[in-house]
């Protein structure tokens, strides 16, 4: 959500036209649709559930607005569908339209847990160790293969996952020889491990995580930022020009260095071009920089980018000249949400009773009771709010007075219980 309207901001300054577009049943009062940068505005269906009706309804808009650029603003849940739409709309318009992503099984690739981990461990670079599993009686049988009932995966499903956050451990603690609780506790899970639904078992390493927003032209990175993670990542501090966010653009540009010189799964040159974003983990044991996940679309830490030079990195490369590499000043503020602050971050410091903080939520006693705050949640330390914009004012209003309530109001009607909000992205976290 913050992505999408911080680039629809830059690309106006540049004084580009801006055609904006959204879910249906997501964006009819998204706060983009508000925004003054945006000239245009259209609903689409789910591509993933509607695709070939979002393919020509796409292509058709591109048409009418004569578009020379398409930059998907993708979900999880959409990647790899818009990388197909892409090729399409390129080939439909005669190439009038470029598209800013990368080709369909590069994506594929990247995507796919099981399999970007598989494509970055044959091109030479150190990876945890980890499988696919499409089953519990799978599950079990990989748990077991490994000849130790010690406690060192944490397990991920391929798709979306409301329990992102669950690091439970396998298999688990104290378990017996026939691992009983562990294929209890795999059966239970609210989310089953199916074909359809399949879970990737990944070595748990310890240590701090980053995640990282790279815009690539033909392989060369033009843009990069990095910051510290979390699950459930409420405040973007940039590490970019800092030792760790260095090793991290390193590793980016020897992947992508590595990746020119691979074939798609078909045979095909893969077709470096669009975002890349990564989930890093520096290990605590040996300091080695370890991959997690890759998210090939746009990340929400590009709004840490200054405004004014973010549509630079979208030009074409026709010179085949080195690019130059926007980054955040070193003396970017960091970027949190006003709202989600004045619950999260201050409400827990003048309201001194634990019973009704944990009456409100849960996670607000959490807070409370935790003395160890790294320099960075410092309560008291200047943040700025990325939809606060003083031209554009407006879709901010809307987010937290309209699309909010809007979202509440109707998950209650529907009787639907959720557990946390990521205000960054708008997703709801269902219980």
């Amino acid at each position: 959500m913050s992505k999408g309207l911080t680039l629809a901001r830059a690309f106006k300054r540049a004084g580009w036209t801006v055609i904006g577009v959204e879910e249906e049943g997501w964006g009819e009062l998204c706060p983009m649709r508000f925004s003054a940068s945006v000239d245009a505005f259209h609903l689409l269906p789910p591509p993933a559930t509607a695709y070939t009706e979002y393919c020509n309804r796409l292509l058709s808009i591109a048409q009418r607005h004569a578009v020379t650029l398409f930059i998907p603003v993708s979900g999880a849940g959409s990647s790899v569908e818009d990388a197909r739409a892409a090729d399409y709309m390129f080939e439909a318009t005669g190439g009038t339209c470029r598209t800013f992503i990368q080709d369909s099984e590069t994506m594929l690739d990247l995507h796919d847990k099981d399999r970007f981990m598989g494509l970055v461990g044959r091109l030479g670079m150190a990876v945890p160790t980890g499988r696919m599993v499409k089953s519990v009686d799978q599950a079990m049988e990989y748990l077991r293969s490994q000849g130790s009932r010690e406690p060192k995966f944490v397990l991920k499903c391929m798709g979306l996952d409301e329990n992102r956050g669950d690091m439970t451990l396998f298999p688990l603690e104290g378990d017996d020889e026939k691992l009983g609780r562990t294929r209890a506790k795999l059966e239970g899970l609210a989310t089953r491990i199916t074909d359809e639904c399949p879970y990737v078992f990944q070595e748990f390493i310890a240590g701090q995580e980053y995640c990282t927003h790279a815009s690539v032209v033909d392989g060369q990175v033009t843009s990069f930022v990095a910051c510290p993670s979390n699950d459930m990542l409420m405040t973007y501090d940039n590490v970019t020009t800092e030792i760790i966010g260095q090793r991290a653009e390193a590793w980016t540009r020897q992947l992508l260095a590595r990746l020119a010189g691979d074939s798609t799964p078909s045979g095909k040159t893969r077709r470096l071009m669009g975002h890349f974003s990564y989930d890093l983990i520096l290990s605590s044991k040996d300091g080695e920089l370890y991959p997690l996940e890759c998210n090939a679309r746009v990340h929400t830490a590009v709004i840490l980018l200054p405004l004014d030079d973010i549509a630079r990195c979208y030009s074409d490369n026709t010179d085949s000249v080195p690019r130059h590499t926007l980054r955040p000043p070193r003396d970017t503020l960091p970027r949190s949400w006003i709202y989600n602050d004045l619950i999260m971050r201050y409400l827990p410091l003048v309201i001194p009773s634990h019973q009704l903080l944990a009456t409100l939520h849960p996670s607000l006693v959490e807070y409370r009771t935790r003395h160890d705050l790294r320099p960075n949640e410092d309560p008291m330390k200047l943040r700025v709010d990325p939809t606060l914009v003083a031209d554009d004012w407006l879709p901010f209003l809307v987010l937290w007075h309209l699309w909010w309530p809007a979202v509440l109001v109707s998950r209650w009607w529907q009787g639907k219980k959720w557990t946390r909000l990521n205000v960054s992205t708008g997703r709801i976290f269902e219980a």
